[in-house]
């Protein structure tokens, strides 16, 4: 009931301030920024932050029903007509939604300090921490990082897995949960509402690699992640599935890399 209500006070607040320049930020405000354009002469800026349609795919709880009807919402609503200028989080979106023009692409890069890190060695390590951070999903590849870490503690007991972030899906978290509870060397710092991204800065600095086990999805495979921006900037390892979008980022092969504990 709050996302329709807050239709009500976007029209009051645009009448309001009746700005010169509005950036919409979510689809769901459009409908509005467009019938009243005319009325108090704005130009509209779209940032479109995720492609939303395609996005419907990443949620396994959604019914093919369900998924339609969200679709052809989301479709009514980013071609109503008076958008001025379409800014694009991804360099893909530009592909991907080719009627969305003029556009300009300002990609999700890392705002802050860069710390410069010194060459480093794992030998003598005891215990080697990974974390995933962020939005937490199967689509994410986070159950398959699960995987992958109880492999590693067959022969590297101590080593540790923290996952933290925003999970959405409620039976998801109960996994991961159940997980942790088999699992000591597995912890979990999730809420169903977005955590503070200081938070997951710290998990990531306080941890000897990032993992982005994301799957080869379409919604996915074609953008690039905040977290390789962070980790470049960070000075973070981080290890990620095969992709040359992202590989080419680093400039460095797979074949290069080199872990030897």
């Amino acid at each position: 009931m709050d996302r329709i209500f807050a239709q009500l006070r976007f029209l009051l607040r645009l009448l309001q301030v009746r700005p010169k320049i509005l950036i919409c930020c979510t689809y769901e405000l459009l409908p509005i920024a467009c019938f009243l354009k005319p009325l108090l002469n704005y130009k509209i800026v779209y940032d479109v932050q995720e492609n939303y349609t395609l996005n419907l795919d990443l949620n396994p709880e959604l019914s093919k029903v369900k998924k339609r009807k969200a679709a052809g919402l989301i479709q009514s609503a980013e071609s109503m007509e008076g958008v001025d200028l379409y800014l694009l989080a991804e360099k893909c979106y530009a592909e991907e939604m080719p009627e969305k023009k003029p556009f300009l692409v300002l990609e999700n890069k890392f705002q802050g300090e860069l710390k410069l890190k010194t060459p480093f060695h794992l030998k003598g390590k005891r215990v080697i921490r990974f974390c995933i951070t962020g939005t937490i999903t199967p689509a994410f590849g986070v159950g398959d990082a699960v995987v992958w870490f109880n492999k590693i503690l067959e022969n590297f007991p101590e080593f540790e897995l923290v996952i933290a972030g925003h999970c959405p899906l409620l039976s998801f978290r109960e996994t991961l949960e159940i997980a942790a509870k088999e699992n000591p060397g597995i912890s979990l710092q999730l809420d169903q509402n977005p955590i503070d991204h200081e938070e997951l800065i710290s998990v990531m600095t306080s941890s000897d690699f990032v993992l982005l086990p994301y799957q080869n999805h379409p919604a996915i495979r074609n953008k690039m992640p905040t977290k390789l921006f962070e980790c470049a900037a960070l000075g973070i390892p981080v290890l990620v599935s095969p992709n040359p979008i992202w590989r080419n980022f680093w400039q460095i092969s797979v074949a290069d890399i080199r872990l030897t504990f």
